[in-house]
């Protein structure tokens, strides 16, 4: 188990793996980019040249609680992923933090891998809220694009959807909010479109201070200088595209904190900078 830490202001930021999956080559995450491409990039690879991303989330310990920003792959098996199973309740264990302490789940877009505890198997077998103390939260555009069914994804993420996330609805724990805005004090909603059609940032700020959690506008510490470079599973590659090059021009030198769910613990939290050719990333690397 490795956490990574950071603090913002008097936010306690700790960036957890509920899984890392098999490695893959990259051109299967990155179809349209050629294996030479990645020579400058070959520390964000296995040793064997290989892409394997951490299937992450963070946890927020804040004023007012504590915050979880995404919810993971879940207890498991999970098919997709050779019936991997999550960490993330042991990982709050080891920080000393109980399901119950949980007061808000917000989540940046509704892919299996962000909402896998969300909810989770009672004693006789049914889906109820890992986190039966905390407001869940989604933003209008990716609810709704998720609550009509739609036909154009793929099925472990519908399927993730109707028994992950529907019992957290049905248990009145979920509430749907506009786009862009607070669901919970200090922190505000930010739209990153690209990943998914309501996919969204969040941004959390303290005592001055702040850290944008970027969801999916990444999936490798390569796509801060390689911004043309898009993941398989965006829905808009342009719309991605866009969004990498405006985050990175505005908060590049900054000062703002950016973490990322699917970089390797200890290259989760960091800064981007600019160069002459654009952006570069520079993580904390702190973990343990």
């Amino acid at each position: 188990m490795q956490i990574s830490h950071a603090t913002v202001g008097r936010l306690e930021i700790h960036g957890i793996a509920d899984a890392r999956p098999a490695p893959v080559d990259p051109t299967r995450s990155y179809p349209e980019v050629p294996r030479a491409a990645w020579e400058p990039h070959r520390r964000w690879l296995t040793g064997d040249g290989l892409f394997q991303p951490d299937l992450g989330c963070f946890v927020v310990r804040a004023p007012a609680g504590v915050v979880l920003i995404d919810a993971g792959i879940g207890p498991g098996p999970v098919p997709y992923l050779g019936d991997a199973r999550g960490i993330l309740r042991d990982a709050l264990g080891t920080l000393g933090i109980g399901a119950e302490a949980v007061a808000a789940v917000i989540f940046t877009h509704l892919h299996f891998d962000h909402v896998g505890w969300a909810s989770s198997p009672g004693p006789d077998g049914r889906n109820r809220p890992t986190f039966p103390r905390a407001r869940y939260f989604v933003g209008r555009t990716e609810w709704d694009f998720w609550d009509r069914g739609p036909e154009n994804v793929m099925a472990h993420h519908r399927d993730a959807f109707a028994e992950i996330v529907r019992p957290v609805e049905a248990a009145g724990l979920l509430t749907v909010v506009a786009d862009g805005s607070s669901p919970i004090e200090g922190f505000v909603y930010r739209r990153l479109p690209g990943n998914t059609p309501g996919h969204q940032g969040v941004m959390a700020t303290s005592q001055g201070e702040r850290c944008l959690f970027a969801a999916d506008i990444c999936h490798s510490p390569a796509q801060i200088a390689e911004t043309q470079w898009s993941h398989r599973s965006d829905v808009d590659p342009a719309a991605g595209r866009a969004t990498r090059r405006t985050v990175f021009g505005e908060l590049a030198d900054t000062g703002t904190l950016l973490a990322f769910g699917h970089f390797p613990r200890g290259a989760d939290l960091g800064h981007v900078r600019r160069d002459a050719g654009g952006w570069t990333w520079h993580s904390l690397g702190r973990s343990d």
